[in-house]
């Protein structure tokens, strides 16, 4: 079994405290050589050692109240979001640690020098203006690193959560542009079935709607994923085409040239080429102008190179961003590469050409990564 992890809140506090430690351990370790050489400039040999163990006990006070301000700090971390009140408290908090303190340091000075209490006030009579600055100077240190930490891990915490509500939000944008694909994909190929229906080609529609189970059960599966490989999204798209071949007959010349590689070993975003495919059978077939749709698959360097071109009327109007599959591929194309990615489109008088580009990842490295 595993033992349970320390809160994050718990974590940052005991790093505060050996922060803490550690900073009043370093202050401690130079008073007491700056004593130890003092004494020794006045004839009075005095080890080192003895002089840290002089010294220690004068520092209580000071360690003291850095806990405690990592622990309000901690505790009232809201007092970070007013940064004013918080560096007034803190001014003031020095000259009421200097009252209560300065008593103390006395008192701990006369013990840890083996003299009698009742010296104190003498002693204490005695305590140098000079004294009082020091203790004030290294306990305004001490806060003011406090609080710089406290202000750095607060920073850090926004940070991490804006990019936490980024991701989560571009997953969820990511979400409803794949969710909105997959029904425009079925509707649009109900409808072609539809047309075999109602031209009285029913049995050619049986062979559809079975060709149709077979790109949905693809399609259930990739969309359940962030991708799939390269070699799955042209197996669909042969799928596709063969299904569209069952609707336009002989009339669909399909010219595709896939470059030989490993695609199984590339990562793909799922149903990204099947709108592609859709719209240049849409605006060119089903538009009614003849003429062969190439397809190209190619690697280039260390990107994926795909280019589509169908028939155009030169007379003919686009669609505003060429169809809802294209925009919206754009779109998911953004959220998952940036400007790694891209479609780029050119309208020439008898033919429209599109060419999507995105980055070759892994996919067994991209689903791990996807997965945490």
């Amino acid at each position: 079994m595993h033992a349970p992890s320390t809160p994050p809140h718990r974590h940052a506090l005991r790093v505060d405290v050996a922060v803490v430690l550690l900073f009043w351990g370093l202050v401690l370790v130079a008073l007491a050589l700056s004593r130890s050489l003092d004494l020794q400039r006045a004839g009075k040999a005095e080890r080192f050692l003895s002089s840290l163990a002089v010294m220690a006990p004068m520092m209580l006070p000071q360690i003291g109240f850095s806990l405690l301000v990592a622990v309000l700090l901690h505790r009232h971390a809201h007092w970070l979001l007013r940064p004013a009140r918080l560096m007034l408290a803190s001014l003031a908090s020095i000259p009421v640690y200097l009252l209560v303190a300065t008593p103390l340091v006395v008192g701990l000075g006369l013990l840890s020098r083996g003299k009698p209490l009742a010296g104190f006030a003498e002693e204490f009579a005695q305590w140098s203006a000079v004294n009082v600055w020091i203790d004030a100077m290294t306990a305004s240190a001490g806060l003011a690193l406090q609080i710089g930490i406290a202000f750095w891990r607060h920073a850090q915490a926004q940070r991490e959560a804006t990019l936490q509500a980024q991701a989560d939000n571009l997953g969820l944008r990511l979400s409803l542009l794949q969710g909105q694909l997959e029904p425009h994909f079925l509707f649009n190929t109900l409808n072609g079935i539809a047309a075999l229906v109602r031209g009285a080609e029913r049995s050619v529609a049986l062979q559809a709607l079975n060709r149709l189970s077979e790109l949905l059960r693809y399609s259930l599966r990739a969309s359940q994923q962030r991708f799939v490989s390269v070699d799955d999204e042209l197996r669909f798209i042969a799928d596709y085409v063969a299904l569209q071949r069952l609707r336009f007959g002989e009339a669909l010349v399909w010219e595709q040239q896939i470059e030989p590689a490993d695609w199984a070993r590339w990562a793909c975003p799922p149903l990204l080429l099947q709108p592609l495919v859709e719209n240049a059978i849409r605006h060119g077939l089903e538009a009614g102008l003849p003429g062969p749709l190439h397809f190209r698959v190619r690697r280039e360097a260390q990107s994926l190179c795909v280019e589509l071109c169908n028939p155009r009327a030169d007379d003919s109007e686009l669609m505003a961003g060429h169809g809802v599959g294209l925009s919206k591929s754009r779109e998911r194309l953004a959220v998952l590469y940036g400007e790694r990615a891209g479609i780029v489109t050119e309208v020439l008088p008898d033919a429209f050409h599109l060419r999507l580009s995105l980055p070759l990842e892994n996919l067994d490295a991209t689903l791990e990564r996807t997965d945490r």
